[in-house]
């Protein structure tokens, strides 16, 4: 009786999720098969997925992606880090004026951003504006494959800092305060017990951090939408989420397209579940 209503419970959202996720991903395995424009289709089989391994411009944009990642994860966590570290220190009422301060930028649309930026950006702009008072000379940054790279980076960076700030501060409000008094019973100092106490303790929630922005860095697309619509200087910028856009609604080859999202897919997957196999090992899980 119980398994009968449990049953009747689940399937409103079993229905949901078929018909969001299942269904979809269906629909998509079946486009990768087939050469269309909608008007004339073809099946080819995995001729797609041979064409999207093989396509150099498919295959930068995951050589984009890495560059990203080195550009953008370690800064970025190092600082929501020692952001959260150093808010330990104060009172919790300007502990959460500060959180909401460094999380503005997240709130705000990355339409939004991305202008701003690409006006801050310009050879006219005020970054440039502020290199010429030390005498030196305009950069394009949008033009130039290695500072769009870094001028991509600098935005995901200050956009990602907030939110990350938010979930470490999270992380150090659950740990017990029988620590600390533990520690400074011990003689530890204040950065001896960050150090040694809280750091190693906060390790799940970096490593979490780390899968998301991860990801995320992977799914780039409203800032290379606005600032590079072409993919910036020879395809220097294009995330595979965005070279998929490109190739399936620029270009118009929707087949090409779904396989692109499909390899996309189990190369996230296979991110996930590296970072599963790491997070138990650090939690001492042998199996």
């Amino acid at each position: 009786m119980k398994l009968r209503a449990a049953i009747i419970m689940l399937i409103p959202a079993l229905l949901f999720y078929t018909f969001s996720f299942v269904g979809p991903i269906g629909m998509v395995v079946r486009l990768s098969l087939l050469k269309t424009d909608y008007i004339n289709t073809e099946f080819v089989g995995i001729q797609n997925f041979v064409a999207a391994v093989t396509d150099p411009y498919f295959q930068k944009s995951f050589v984009n992606a890495f560059i990203f990642v080195l550009f953008i994860l370690p800064p970025t966590v190092i600082i929501a880090t020692l952001i959260s570290l150093l808010l330990m220190d104060f009172h919790p009422r300007f502990q959460s004026v500060a959180r909401f301060m460094v999380y503005i930028p997240s709130l705000t649309s990355g339409y939004i951003i991305a202008l701003l930026w690409k006006w801050i950006l310009q050879r006219d702009g005020l970054i440039n504006y502020g290199l010429s008072l030390f005498g030196i000379e305009e950069i394009p940054w949008l033009f130039l494959p290695w500072a769009s790279r870094v001028a991509i980076s600098l935005i995901d960076i200050v956009s990602s800092i907030g939110g990350n700030v938010i979930l470490l501060s999270a992380a150090v409000a659950a740990i017990p305060i029988d620590l600390q008094d533990a520690a400074q019973i011990d003689g530890c100092t204040n950065v001896q017990y960050k150090r040694h106490v809280v750091l190693p303790l906060l390790m799940p929630m970096i490593l979490l951090i780390t899968l998301l922005m991860i990801v995320g860095i992977m799914k780039i697309w409203s800032t290379l939408y606005i600032l590079t619509p072409d993919g910036g200087p020879e395809g220097a910028t294009a995330s595979p989420v965005y070279e998929l856009f490109l190739t399936a609604f620029r270009n118009s080859k929707h087949g090409l397209g779904a396989a692109k999202g499909i390899i996309l897919l189990f190369v996230i997957g296979g991110i996930i579940f590296f970072q599963h196999r790491v997070q138990k090992w650090v939690r001492g899980e042998s199996h």
